[in-house]
């Protein structure tokens, strides 16, 4: 349970956001603490155990049970409570997280420390299984989970990060179906309080005619394809996405294709460089108080059929498509409170993700390799891992090899030097298979000893700069032009 000390903290970081004390008070986050029981006729849902700070309420950030679709009855249930009545078990090593997931017994798992796996491997998940995170730094390196006709799963407090195949940003390779969470055919799942970063394929796949989803609190973050959905040509999934923060990622954040019903309210979403929110075909989307910032295309829908509500959206410095209506709202058929749409980069900064946080520390130097030497194997990650706003200089110092994907160094990660680490600009490659390759939104950024390409030739720029103050030095620019 949080103490007082620790709900004073965040108040604190709330309000040195800028944010009203009776704005705060609006959001239901400080309200009376409840204990982490679990519901009324249910066995430990081993909250207390995992140490998570339950404080309940439709509006807390650390709820008892979902909030949405994966709260409402439907398919012989009455709600998501994963492994809640079964035995309490605990993973130390991967080798007891992959026979915890299979097991046929309902269980829940509580995570310790990172669990590393030597190979990457996506984890069988049977039904009425709780995952929990102990504490702060959970974490699961290198691994995923699969869900296949399955019910009744809760993951909550930990990591989920780095299978990523360096070079195979597009996430095409053959061997390349590295998800976080895979869920297929599967009925009441609920993700809650998760970091997803740096894997291989989509941080997480609803497929194939799931149903009763809330995806709650969570960051996506530094990837290609943050959340899809679809897979199918029946109408028939439910899902809702709320508080969740999704950041330096390219596309689907969300992609909802086909859905029955996609209740989207209060995310915030930032530094996105294709497409936010996107409706696609039959899809029945209400998006409601979310917040857009520095997004391409931030909320659309495309296709035959379907509808799209926007309600008391803000996009900020965003361009492109912006929400046109289209069909009629339905009405979600839970409870719900929206927290004011201007409070929401304060509120899922301070709440969002596991315990401990997901904003990096500020180093002066992030390496960039393709063979696992460096920090990271791709620009968009290192970038990633500069703090927004960062108060000093840093340096991304690129190894050689190609980097075929599209690279932003965005406008809050201002004074970044993005570097070849040999001073032979032809050692460095960057290039994308349309578009712009490099875009520098940031004031005061500094290129060097790089070259900079489209895998064809094209009339439009392949290097963007926006950013003032930015200088080049030894840049070779091809396929393309400089703009």
């Amino acid at each position: 349970m949080a103490d007082a000390q620790g709900l004073n903290i965040r108040r604190r970081t709330l309000l040195s956001a800028g944010l009203a004390a009776g704005t705060l008070v609006s959001t239901g986050l400080f309200g009376p603490a409840a204990s982490a029981a679990a519901p009324t006729g249910v066995k430990s849902n081993g909250f207390n155990e995992a140490g998570l700070p339950i404080n309940g309420g439709h509006g807390g950030a650390w709820s008892v049970a979902p909030t949405g679709f994966a709260g409402v009855s439907a398919h012989g249930r009455a709600g998501t409570t994963g492994g809640a009545g079964g035995r309490l078990v605990h993973a130390n090593t991967p080798e007891d997280l992959r026979q915890f997931a299979k097991s046929a017994e309902p269980l829940v798992v509580i995570l310790h420390g990172e669990l590393l796996f030597t190979q990457y491997e996506k984890l069988t998940v049977t039904s009425n299984k709780s995952f929990l995170g102990a504490g702060e730094g959970a974490a699961v390196v290198n691994a995923g989970f699969k869900l296949v006709n399955v019910s009744n799963v809760v993951f909550r407090n930990f990591t989920v990060r780095d299978s990523y195949i360096p070079g195979d940003f597009a996430g095409k390779r053959p061997d390349n179906d590295r998800d976080g969470i895979q869920v297929d055919t599967s009925t009441h799942i609920w993700v809650d309080h998760m970091h997803f970063t740096r894997l291989g394929d989509g941080l997480v796949d609803i497929r194939k005619d799931c149903d009763n989803v809330t995806l709650s609190w969570n960051v996506f973050s530094d990837h290609n394809k943050a959340l899809g959905e679809g897979w199918t040509q029946n109408v028939v999934t439910r899902l809702t996405l709320h508080h969740n923060w999704i950041r330096n990622t390219h596309q689907r954040n969300a992609s909802l294709d086909n859905t029955a019903a996609s209740h989207v309210y209060n995310n915030y979403l930032e530094n996105i460089s294709s497409y936010g929110m996107l409706g696609r075909n039959a899809a029945l989307l209400l998006v409601e108080g979310n917040y857009f910032r520095d997004v391409r295309n931030p909320l659309h829908h495309q296709g035959p059929g379907g509808a799209l509500a926007a309600r008391n959206n803000v996009f900020d410095e965003c361009t492109g498509n912006v929400g046109e209506e289209r069909g009629g709202a339905f009405n979600p058929p839970y409870s719900y409170s929206l927290a004011p749409t201007k409070a929401l980069p304060s509120l899922v900064r301070a709440f969002g993700g596991p315990l401990g946080g997901t904003e990096p520390a500020l180093r002066k130097v992030i390496t960039v390799a393709l063979d696992g030497t460096g920090d990271f194997a791709s620009i968009r990650a290192a970038i990633g891992a500069v703090p927004a706003n960062n108060p000093a200089a840093v340096t991304v110092l690129v190894h050689p090899g190609i980097y075929h994907e599209p690279a932003v160094i965005w406008g809050d990660r201002r004074n970044i030097t993005l570097a070849g680490a040999t001073g032979n600009a032809e050692d460095v490659i960057l290039s994308n298979s349309e578009g712009v390759t490099l875009l520098v939104a940031a004031d005061g950024s500094a290129l060097r000893d790089l070259t900079i390409t489209s895998d064809i030739p094209q009339s439009g720029h392949v290097l963007l700069i926006t950013g003032r103050g930015v200088t080049r030095s030894n840049v070779t620019v091809l396929n393309g032009t400089t703009g």
